[in-house]
């Protein structure tokens, strides 16, 4: 029952972090989200709101992680279709609200959560960069297109929330497995076949 109590207050504080940054998110707000006293979060979380944030940001990391890693032996395009619909659905279910737990503290005032952040956004290129290795790209050329693929997913669902509506994601998506097996080139077939594409979605009116 604690560890389930534990893991709901990391998940409410991903959502909340990714909607109001952390700044803006006292921890009696980051009680409420996940439906717990906030009495009990001190006793999950003795170093109160800056430890629940941290553990918030590398959860949303490791989940991201997983994503690209069970993509990986089919390849590039899988790793990018994986994220793509990981945002797709995080936009969609919250109407647009919640974005990225990982971005929205990096650009933050807290040294020790930007330096989270950055050691997230380090463990994605990494694997990003290892699956482009594994399917014919070169390691400096996989690290660049690795920055590239981050940046760009990151600064789509920013957009997406802006706008209400998935257009950039999937713009953005589909631009992005353009250039990666436009570098791949013929000589992986398996790899070379474009990850199939996302129903396109209606633009929904900003509120």
């Amino acid at each position: 029952m604690a560890s389930d109590t534990r893991t709901r207050m990391i998940r409410g504080a991903a959502r909340m972090v990714g909607t109001r940054g952390a700044a803006a998110t006292s921890l009696r707000d980051l009680a409420k989200e996940a439906g717990v006293p906030f009495g009990s979060t001190y006793h999950h979380f003795p170093g109160g709101k800056h430890e629940l944030i941290t553990e918030a940001v590398k959860a949303q990391g490791a989940h991201v992680d997983q994503l690209i890693e069970r993509a990986r032996t089919e390849g590039p395009d899988a790793a990018l279709a994986a994220l793509t619909d990981e945002w797709r659905k995080v936009l969609e279910r919250s109407d647009f609200r919640v974005g990225c737990a990982v971005f929205a503290v990096a650009t933050e005032d807290d040294p020790d959560l930007r330096a989270t952040a950055n050691e997230v956004f380090g463990s994605w290129r990494a694997r990003l960069a290892a699956v482009l290795t594994e399917h014919g790209v070169g390691e400096s050329q996989a690290a660049r297109l690795a920055w590239t693929i981050v940046a760009a997913i990151e600064g789509a669902v920013a957009l997406c929330r802006a706008e209400h509506s998935l257009v950039p994601l999937e713009e953005v998506a589909a631009q992005l497995g353009q250039l990666v097996r436009s570098i791949i080139g013929p000589d992986n077939p398996a790899d070379s076949q474009p990850a199939q594409p996302a129903p396109r979605s209606r633009r929904r009116p900003a509120r």
